[in-house]
């Protein structure tokens, strides 16, 4: 056994134990290390993305490196091929852009997309990201990923406002997310969850301009990528 990668290891579990956030002292204790090993480890670690330290306290937090490995163990390329038709279907019936985002560390990731064939449309090129806590898509994860929200309202470094807090408890109560020009100006957005054995493994958006996509046509295109999507998941499983 290689001792350094056993110590390397041994400090993210410990980090994933406190929740995704723990001091420098509390890491080296537990760990039995002294604070200049432990501080070097979580140094090259920082450099790799797989943490962070926090700019307004002493805290190191899980960094996106850690969420990639764990998204990509996830099987993104069965997930495209699974989801592509329900993509299909409800751009079909919608005549907007519909897309399949994942979570990404802090961001959502955009896994594939079904293009508007309207002039005017919101475009969304794969492997387009978005920070979380703003997007349609990004307020799915933070709805229905356990301990997502906390781990954020934790962190310095995010800004996780009562405004998104309160976005984020209705979305959990709605079933679905609507962001009225959030990112983009002129741009509407509406999003599901998909879901495989209980756990949320994506979200699907779809967004256009705010002129057609009203408040209203959000929510019966909400209501049409539900029905959609419960009828995905009945075909895969039977």
């Amino acid at each position: 056994m290689i001792q350094s990668i056993e110590r390397a290891l041994l400090i993210l579990e410990i980090i994933a134990r406190e929740g995704g956030a723990a001091k420098l002292k509390h890491i080296s204790e537990k760990a039995k290390l002294t604070k200049s090993t432990t501080h070097n480890i979580l140094k090259t670690f920082a450099s790799l993305g797989y943490v962070k330290r926090g700019i307004c306290d002493t805290q190191y937090y899980l960094g996106a490196g850690i969420q990639n490995i764990s998204r990509a163990t996830g099987d993104d390329n069965a997930l495209k091929g699974l989801l592509r038709p329900t993509l299909q279907r409800i751009a079909e019936k919608s005549k907007e852009t519909v897309y399949l985002a994942v979570l990404n560390g802090d961001e959502v990731c955009c896994l594939d997309a079904v293009e508007s064939t309207q002039m005017l449309r919101r475009t969304r090129p794969i492997g387009e990201r978005e920070p979380v806590s703003r997007s349609a898509v990004g307020q799915i994860f933070l709805a229905f990923v356990p301990g997502l929200l906390e781990r954020l309202k934790a962190d310095p470094n995010e800004s996780i406002t009562k405004e998104i807090q309160e976005q984020v408890a209705k979305v959990a109560n709605m079933g679905f997310s609507v962001a009225l020009e959030t990112i983009h100006p002129g741009m509407n957005c509406v999003a599901v969850p998909w879901r495989q054995r209980g756990e949320l493994r994506a979200a699907i958006g779809l967004s256009g301009p705010s002129a057609r996509l009203s408040n209203k046509a959000l929510t019966s295109h909400a209501l049409m990528m539900i029905r959609e999507v419960e009828q995905s998941f009945a075909r895969t499983t039977n």
